[in-house]
C-alpha cells in the first residue's frame, strides 16, 4: 500500500477517535487488530475498543494533534501530542499497519 493510503487510513482512525465517534473508529480498524500500548497488548476490535480507545480517548474527550510523520519498514509511524480538557498531556509515537484500507496494528510508545 503507499504512503498516502495508509495516512488516509490512519488520519480517518485519528479523525473518528478525535470526534468521540464509535462507528468510524469501529470502521477503520480491523476485526483481528492488535495493539501494543506501551506494553499493554490487546487483540480484536471489540477488546481494543473497549479496553483501550472508548475509556482513554472517547470518554475522557481526548485529542490527537499530529507533529510528524516518519515512514518505516514496518508502516508510518506517527507523532502526536495527545490532551484531554481535564490537563492530560501526553507526546505519542503511534506506529500502524494497515492492510486493505484498515488499521491492523498498533504499536504506541511515549515519545
Amino acid at each position: 500500500m503507499a504512503h498516502q493510503d495508509e495516512l488516509s487510513t490512519v488520519r480517518a482512525f485519528v479523525a473518528a477517535a478525535n470526534r468521540g465517534d464509535l462507528a468510524g473508529l469501529t470502521a477503520a480498524l480491523a476485526p483481528d487488530v492488535r495493539i501494543d500500548m506501551a506494553g499493554a497488548v490487546q487483540y480484536g476490535r471489540d477488546q481494543v475498543l473497549r479496553s483501550f480507545f472508548l475509556p482513554w480517548v472517547v470518554r475522557v474527550s481526548g485529542q490527537y494533534r499530529e507533529t510528524g510523520i516518519a515512514h518505516g519498514e514496518d508502516g508510518p509511524t506517527v507523532f502526536y501530542r495527545f490532551e484531554t480538557p481535564a490537563g492530560l498531556v501526553e507526546d505519542l509515537a503511534y506506529t500502524y499497519r494497515v492492510r486493505a484500507g484498515a488499521v491492523v496494528e498498533i504499536v504506541g510508545r511515549f515519545a
